[in-house]
């Protein structure tokens, strides 16, 4: 290998799975990418996606020097920018961010993609620094993570769980499609997947539409979408009252299940110590949580605590589940009774309740079972029931982070064994219930803050279960700002990539909410829809043109779990910048610097990245970007394992160890059966919400799990009589991969990339031809028009949609004018968002107008 052709190993940027790869390089020319397979995160294996990133990083619309805005007028379709030098884009930034915000910080708003991982960092550490809470991840946040990212800190300290490839016998995938060509960890999980299939692992997947975890699963289950819920429950129901299952030993020793409550449903607690009490068998009295034998913990009866009679946490919601019939959720679900109870009584049996294995040298639980949740079960205004139903039947078999079961990406880990470092695991906290070792938003799942009157855009202190709101670009975000005397409004924007004309929902909302914020400064490698709406726009290098330390970390968010090793990839220009491009956080360093927060971000990155001792920054001491990198890795491997070793190397690995993968049994903390911390929550925040006008209904926090409606479900005008959805389609990636050549091509090559799935018997019911061209309409008048693919792959009562497609913007000549914008069908304001946790809704009732 010479100068002039080299291999160069870094991650892949086109999703958040970061997958490690090795870039080819001849004459400066990035010639192939491939995985790298000396990395544990992709195994050198490389999706179609991460294969076409050449295209991308070659795209000849790429922006090569600052834009600036000649035209006032801001709006869909109105732009007028000329290229200006990048000293004066330096100074409209300097002069935009300080005149107009920083009179109160909490005027910036951080908006960024979910697509590049890198950024997170940075721009956490900016505005933690400038001093706004005011940031989001804009549409992935409230369309994939507020239900699944909450329940799985809540239950497995990580960002999302998987099963255990290796070991599981029986999966359920609810709306989910790991290892199945997207989500985290796509690569290594998409091998793991298909070896599990092939040693005979069953994988039920229950979902409205067959592609791409259904089409290789042994069975699908077609459901309408939002009420997942109602089946996890009735099958709840069966499992514990009809099939009389349950891991006793588990719910006993690592749950709230034999927690006593009394008649006002909150937790009978000690005099003394405030601590909840359990009835001890052995003694025949009531005694707090911590001081009782584990062997006798009561989990059902009625008992008197001090004067109270009160019941176990099991007891109550063994008892309320029993209203949750399988005939029931057919019903709501359409999955017919007698499969919810095969179904259930599958998970019951093969979950081998009592069974051990050997491990390593380590007996430990076995329960080859595992009920996986994402986006498709989570993507509705009911996401945290509904995630919290489904999670329910891991915690009942005792399926969690042991052998076989469910297990959170990675909740644990001691580190580099000649280090220590990363070190983190979950710990108890108020209660005796879990709190993770490590977080990827800004907030922990739990403990969970008292609500107050709310200072952010997202009025996030009302709702403190919540990370991303509506609020940030809803129809009516100023009402509900003026409503709770909001003392500031946006005055700038920094946006990192994001689209969120096609991210979030109707793009006429979206639109205007955006209209308002006088200063928007976009960091972009081409022009966008979002980039008629910027003032400044930044040539941002691509992912093969960047440095990050940190690509996969924290490693509960992208990192594969299981058994196997630990991998600590970095990423690396593969080839250099052309043109005034610069990497995104090299100018918001720069920043740093000229606005004065100097030392407030060098405190802040010194607790984030965890630098310790002489690799910690000093806090008057400018930086570069580079120069932070250097010193969080040898921070974490030791002063010779700094940023150069890893451009030579370009990851470091080592084993884990079977008590960071199967560490449920190892350490003494619980989790919530039964949220009884939502009882206080929700007469706190609806005393808030109430002074200021806001409608409120109890029984969304409800601290037992239960089915409630989205507003599609609540649509009674016959005309709309389809549920429609969209899905991740495999080949793209949101937005953003639309515009590469080749994914275009293999869209267009695939039945279903730019087309509206009907299924076949309802489009013929409706007179309805492959190829037709129909409009698509909801009941709030929004419209949206696409070709018709007539399959069996869908449910009769559903349309679907891949991707976020629908670009209209003339500098995309690729994406212009493919596929469907489903977001467009969506309404943005508080009545279709959750007041739990914020989540927006994403079905929609439709009708076909042909």
């Amino acid at each position: 290998m010479t100068a002039s052709d080299r291999w160069v190993a870094s991650t892949c940027g086109l999703c958040y799975g970061t997958c490690s790869i090795r870039g080819h390089v001849k004459d400066d020319v990035l010639v192939k990418i491939e995985g790298n397979p000396e990395s544990e995160i992709g195994r050198g294996r490389l999706c179609g996606k991460g294969v076409s990133g050449i295209m991308t990083l070659y795209d000849p619309n790429r922006v090569n020097a600052p834009l600036r805005r000649t035209n006032p007028l801001k709006g869909k379709g109105i732009n007028t920018s000329i290229r200006t030098g990048i000293e004066a884009a330096k100074t409209m930034l300097d002069v935009g961010i300080s005149k107009k915000a920083y009179d109160d910080p909490r005027k910036l708003f951080i908006q960024r993609t979910t697509t590049n991982t890198s950024i997170r960092a940075p721009m956490m550490m900016f505005g933690a620094a400038f001093g706004t809470p005011n940031s989001w991840a804009a549409g992935g946040g409230l369309h994939c993570g507020n239900g699944a990212h909450l329940i799985g800190g809540i239950y497995h300290a990580s960002w999302s769980l998987v099963p255990d490839f290796q070991h599981c016998k029986y999966a359920i995938y609810f709306g989910a499609s790991k290892g199945h060509g997207a989500g985290h960890v796509a690569c290594t999980n998409m091998q793991q997947a298909a070896d599990a299939r092939i040693r005979g692992m069953k994988l039920v997947v229950v979902d409205p539409m067959s592609n791409f975890a259904s089409a290789k699963a042994t069975e699908w289950v077609p459901i309408r979408p939002g009420t997942d819920a109602a089946m996890g429950l009735a099958m709840v129901n069966v499992i514990l009252n009809e099939l009389g299952v349950w891991d006793a030993e588990y719910l006993a020793t690592k749950t709230n299940a034999p927690y006593l409550i009394g008649p006002d449903r909150c937790y009978v607690r000690d005099a003394d110590t405030k601590k909840p009490l359990v009835w001890d068998t052995g003694r025949g009295r009531a005694v707090p949580y911590d001081d009782a034998d584990a062997a006798g913990l009561a989990l059902e009866g009625e008992y008197d605590a001090g004067g109270v009679r009160a019941r176990p946490a099991f007891s109550l919601l063994r008892e309320h589940v029993r209203q949750f019939t399988p005939e029931w959720a057919e019903g709501l679900s359409t999955v017919p009774a007698a499969t919810i109870r095969r179904i259930a009584r599958e998970f019951a049996t093969e979950a081998m309740v009592g069974s051990t294995i050997v491990i390593d040298g380590q007996r430990l639980p076995y329960r080859p079972v595992a009920a996986i949740y994402f986006r498709g079960a989570q993507g509705h205004k009911n996401s945290v029931h509904n995630c919290y139903t489904l999670e329910l039947l891991n915690q009942i078999v005792g399926a969690a982070d042991v052998v076989g079961g469910a297990l959170g990406f990675n909740p644990v880990c001691y580190g580099h064994p000649e280090t220590g470092k990363p070190w983190y695991e979950p710990k108890p906290g108020p209660d005796g219930l879990m709190v993770t070792g490590t977080w990827v938003a800004p907030h922990l799942p739990y403990p969970i803050p008292d609500p107050k009157h709310p200072e952010s855009m997202s009025l996030g202190g009302l709702f403190p279960l919540g990370m991303f709101a509506t609020t940030m670009a809803s129809r009516d975000q100023e009402e509900l700002w003026t409503q709770f005397k909001l003392p500031y409004r946006p005055e700038v924007m920094l946006n990192y990539g994001a689209n969120s004309l096609l991210s979030v929902g109707n793009s006429d909302t979206v639109a205007e909410t955006l209209t308002r914020i006088p200063f928007v400064v976009s960091f972009e490698i081409t022009l966008t829809e979002f980039s008629e709406f910027a003032d400044i726009v930044l040539p941002d290098t691509s992912y093969l043109e960047s440095l990050d330390s940190r690509p996969n970390v924290p490693f509960i968010f992208n990192h594969p779990a299981g058994q196997g090793q630990w991998s600590w990839p970095i990423r690396q220009p593969v080839v250099a910048p052309e043109g005034q491009r610069r990497q995104c956080a090299d100018v918001l360093l720069e920043l740093v610097d000229r606005i004065g927060i100097r030392e407030e971000f060098n405190a802040i990155a010194n607790t984030h990245l965890k630098l310790d001792g002489p690799h910690r920054l000093d806090f008057k001491t400018p930086y570069t970007y580079a120069e932070v990198c250097d010193r969080e890795l040898k921070s974490h491997f030791g002063a010779e394992r700094g940023l150069e070793w890893f451009r030579e190397h370009g990851v470091i690995s080592w084993p884990k160890r079977v008590e960071e993968v199967y560490w449920r049994p190892f350490l003494k903390v619980r989790v919530p059966i039964y949220w009884e911390f939502l009882v206080g929550l929700n007469a706190k925040a609806k005393t808030i919400a109430n002074a200021r006008g806001l409608t409120w209904d109890d029984a969304w926090y409800d601290p037992l799990p239960r089915w409630l409606p989205c507003p599609s479900h609540e649509v009674r005008d016959a005309r709309y009589d389809l549920w429609g959805f969209y899905y991740r389609d495999t080949l793209h990636t949101n937005s953003f991969t639309n515009e590469n050549p080749w994914l275009d091509e293999a869209a267009r090559l695939d039945p279903y990339s730019y087309t509206i799935a009907v299924n076949a018997a309802t489009g013929r019911r409706k007179g309805l031809r492959d190829g037709q061209e129909v409009w698509l309409e909801s009941p709030h008048n929004r419209r949206v028009r696409g070709r018709v693919r007539l399959t069996e792959t869908v449910h009769p009562d559903c349309v679907g949609i891949g991707g976020c497609a629908g670009h209209w913007a003339k500098t995309l000549p690729i994406a212009r004018g493919k596929g469907i914008m489903f977001n467009d069908l969506l309404e943005v304001d508080w009545d279709h968002g959750s007041p739990v946790n914020l989540n927006l809704d994403t079905c929609v009732k439709l009708r076909i107008v042909a």
